[in-house]
């Protein structure tokens, strides 16, 4: 009894431990914005709009329905904005970095469930050290939410495996069920394809562990009620139409989109990068699997970059349900060759802590000084304020008409016009007198090449990241933009 006691203390002191180092590496990025993450200002102005509009269920962007992603990012960011009381990308990404943190404490009680305290704790540790999991845990990005949801679905399917007495079995397998359903709901089956692996995986070889027999229906029922609990309502807000919007939009569709046609290396060269320094312990976990021919841990990691890597559409956030199955089970390896092998030893101890404060020293010391300037995009948006009059109507023909819009805290009055439609042209020509044109240099001459010229005044200019874009006032006959 007083050795369990002392066991669970140590437990204890471990996850506060790992809380406060994850918060020390994690938090000092949240707060920069000199360089924004893809779709970061798309997320932040959803969930400024969601505060606005006081309806978490259902998010818009410019006021129309988004049906892309399901509000759990931007609900808990939206509620955190109007307890601030004023949006801001660091609010944004607290979901994120909450998530991160209790990502890496799932990692731990995983790691203990399967392996010994030790080399949990590394594995814990050596997941922050993972550039792929700490960027993402500062960005205002789903998938970070994504990952925890599949690890405490994997926590409590490893305590109900585990677990003899039916009661306490079924009770962990519906909670595992609910964390997938969250999973589910934020980026789709991925968050149920995952527990599914563990399931399968872990009780392989491994006869402390018994799969569910009944305990799938516990599961199942957890995954249908936690998506009642969001779909439900939203079916009564409007009939369903939401959902449907959210059940076929474009991006579920794996078969094409942004990352499709990329080289069937992409994943291994990206897997290997965003995994450092771990990645270069990989080849002594092969080994080491060679002769102890198993690994459920490394067994999961496998299956997810399999699936992921036979979908055409490739995308880097994919791999990151992986990292704290790799990070725990190269560990491992790490763990027990460090007995025999003091080279591995030095060198793990060496490399994981460098890893793990690379991160806040950079973000802390080196970036205020190589990036001294805020965000290209946001210093634009606040010149264009600046130079124009109050409420205008304002054209833009690139992307940031999300920028804008987060800068001045308000969308109406903001158009943004389709590069692909023919129309644009006769749009802008007719514009009312004293609208507005942002539009990059490039776009510019293409639009308007062996045009006559667009009756316009330049008001700025200004380089934005690695493109030149302009302000134009315009000076045309009045009309009224089409309007969906």
């Amino acid at each position: 009894m007083i050795s369990n006691f002392i066991e669970r203390r140590t437990q204890f002191f471990d996850l506060l431990a790992l809380i406060a180092l994850s918060a020390a590496v994690i938090f000092p990025a949240i707060g920069q914005n000199t360089h924004l993450a893809s779709r970061e200002i798309h997320h932040a102005e959803i969930i400024r709009e969601m505060v606005e509009s006081g309806d978490y269920l259902i998010p818009k962007l410019f006021g129309k329905t988004y049906c892309d992603k399901p509000p759990v990012m931007h609900a808990a960011a939206a509620f955190i904005t109007r307890m601030v009381g004023e949006p801001s990308i660091a609010i944004t990404r607290i979901p994120s970095a909450i998530a991160g943190i209790l990502g890496v404490l799932a990692t731990y009680c995983v790691g203990l469930l399967l392996l010994d305290r030790l080399s949990a704790l590394i594995g814990a540790v050596a997941l922050l050290g993972m550039p792929g999991y700490s960027l993402m845990a500062s960005r205002a990005r789903p998938d970070m939410i994504l990952c925890a949801s599949i690890l405490f679905s994997c926590l409590c399917l490893g305590l109900g495996m585990r677990k003899q007495d039916r009661l306490p079995r079924m009770f962990y397998f519906v909670l595992a069920g609910l964390f997938a359903g969250v999973g589910a709901i934020t980026k789709g089956p991925y968050g149920v394809l995952v527990p599914i692996f563990f399931i399968v995986f872990v009780p392989f070889r491994n006869h402390d562990f018994t799969r569910p027999r009944f305990g799938w229906t516990g599961f199942c029922l957890g995954i249908l009620t936690a998506i009642a609990i969001w779909a439900t309502p939203a079916y009564l807000r409007d009939g369903g139409e939401y959902l449907r919007g959210v059940l076929f939009q474009p991006d579920l569709d794996v078969r094409e989109g942004g990352g499709s046609g990329k080289s069937f290396f992409y994943y291994i060269q990206h897997g290997l990068l965003l995994t450092l320094p771990l990645s270069l312990f990989l080849p002594l976990a092969i080994i080491d699997l060679r002769r102890r021919g198993y690994s459920a841990l490394l067994a999961i990691a496998g299956a997810i970059f399999i699936v992921i890597t036979c979908i055409p559409k490739k995308r880097q956030h994919y791999l990151l349900p992986i990292d704290p199955f790799l990070a725990l089970g190269i560990t491992a390896s790490i763990v027990r060759h460090s007995v025999t092998s003091h080279i591995i030893r030095r060198t793990a101890w060496i490399l994981i802590p460098i890893s793990v404060i690379a991160m806040p020293f950079y973000f802390i010391i080196i970036q205020p000084i190589v990036q001294p300037y805020k965000n290209s995009q946001i210093f634009f948006a606040k010149e264009v304020f600046k130079a124009i009059e109050p409420n205008p109507r304002i054209y833009t023909v690139t992307s940031i008409d999300e920028v804008l819009a987060w800068v001045e805290r308000r969308y109406e009055g903001i158009y943004k016009l389709d590069r692909q439609d023919p129309s644009v042209d006769m749009i802008l020509r007719k514009a009312e007198a004293g609208s507005y044109l942002v539009i990059s240099e490039q776009d510019l001459a293409s639009f308007f090449k062996g045009k006559e010229p667009l009756p316009c005044e330049l008001i700025l200019s200004c380089k934005v990241d690695h493109e030149k874009m302009m302000l134009f006032r315009l000076k045309g006959k009045t009309s009224e933009l089409p309007r969906e």
